[in-house]
């Protein structure tokens, strides 16, 4: 064995010898346990949360014990947005749609859908969608036995009375006519006297317009005959658009139906409103001078229309007319005219990502035909259960 060898041997007996200390250190997380924690969280944040708040039938609670059994016409559409865009999400219910917008102010939901109307005091607070679906601001009164009052004030308005005014204007200048062209050669039947002969004049008139021709009264020189022939003419004009209005006075007046102190928009300043809060009824109640009590929801402004503090509840057409069906008994009706229309809409927090792609969606006519569908269902089904 040379040296070489020799000093080989001895390194190797030395380190097998000589101890070697590791410093232990605690384990790190692992980077599954990590990605597992933070796709965890972000699963829960990307959850929408949406507020709803509404009446019937556009939002409807199955069981009034459980607020988690919801549907109505809002509900199902916004089901068809979130199936579209594959979105995970939460119902949290109120009652108020006040409540809901301040939730939604606060940050507590994401999305707020329902009876939500685009406002001008809510469109600086929030991003609104395209309308989702629109529907007639109408007005529930109370139901009057008619009045000999509301049997003479048909007769008292302008369009009755412009219409009878109007009427003997025309007489008068036909009969003026007529007895120019004949007093001088038909002095017997149209006397030279202006009093007397006008006065047979708008008698020939009268009898030619309502088409008696009783023949006691009767032109008989051409000037005269070409007046009263153009008279028959334009009488049936005459007739047409007038008598159409006098007679539908007449059968207002006397048709025993219910007696109605609002008959027009003109009618309803200083009239006493249960508005919805926060719904676009507010600022049409407004406009038209009404004096607005604001209420919560429709039951409490019924309550206020049976114990007489209002004089009628403006809302959603649909939503008063399902209210009706469900109480068919109730002493009220919804008038005659419409003040407007009022468009529901869904409400985002300001800058939500969300608002740009349910734009899109609203858009699509596929998505305009399903919401189509969705109401006409809703008011087949709310008119069968009134009957």
């Amino acid at each position: 064995m040379n040296i070489n060898q020799l000093l080989t041997v001895l390194l190797l007996i030395y380190f097998n010898l000589t101890p070697i200390t590791v410093k232990a250190q605690s384990p790190k997380p692992t980077q599954t346990t990590q990605e597992a924690t933070e796709n965890k969280e972000s699963s829960k944040s990307s959850k929408l949360r949406v507020g709803v708040a509404g009446e019937p039938p556009g939002v409807i609670i199955r069981d009034p014990q459980s607020d988690s059994a919801i549907t109505g016409i809002s509900v199902q559409m916004w089901e068809q947005l979130a199936i579209a865009l594959e979105l995970e999400y939460e119902i949290f219910y109120d009652h108020s749609i006040v409540n809901t917008l301040d939730q939604l102010a606060q940050k507590k939901i994401d999305i707020a859908i329902g009876g939500i109307t685009t406002t001008a005091e809510n469109i600086n607070r929030f991003d609104f969608t395209q309308p989702v679906h629109q529907d007639k601001l109408s007005i529930l009164v109370p139901i009057h036995a008619p009045t000999p009052w509301s049997v003479i004030r048909p007769f008292l308005r302008w369009a009755f009375l412009s219409s009878v005014i109007l009427i003997w204007l025309c007489l008068f200048i036909v009969g003026n006519l007529l007895w120019l062209a004949e007093r001088h050669r038909n002095s017997e039947q149209f006397p030279k006297s202006y009093l007397p002969g006008v006065r047979e004049g708008m008698w020939c008139a009268l009898a030619t317009f309502t088409t008696v021709g009783y023949g006691d009264r009767y032109p008989i020189t051409h000037l005269g005959r070409l007046i009263a022939g153009s008279w028959m003419i334009i009488s049936l004009a005459v007739v047409a658009t007038l008598i159409g209005g006098v007679a539908s006075t007449l059968s207002l007046a006397f048709s025993a139906q219910p007696y109605q102190k609002i008959q027009n928009t003109d009618d309803l300043k200083g009239v006493r409103l249960a508005v919805i809060s926060g719904s676009s009824g507010v600022q049409w109640g407004q406009y038209y001078q009404a004096r607005i009590i604001k209420v919560e929801e429709i039951e409490e402004g019924i309550k206020l229309l049976d114990a007489n503090q209002v004089d009628g509840v403006l809302y959603s057409r649909l939503v008063l007319e399902h209210y009706l069906h469900e109480n068919p008994r109730v002493p009220y009706q919804i008038l005659g005219f419409d003040l407007g229309i009022q468009n529901y809409s869904i409400a985002l927090t300001p800058n939500h990502p969300l608002t740009k792609k349910l734009n899109e969606q609203l858009l699509l006519i596929e998505m305009q035909l399903k919401f189509k569908e969705i109401q006409e269902n809703w008011r087949m089904l709310t008119l069968k259960s009134g009957q």
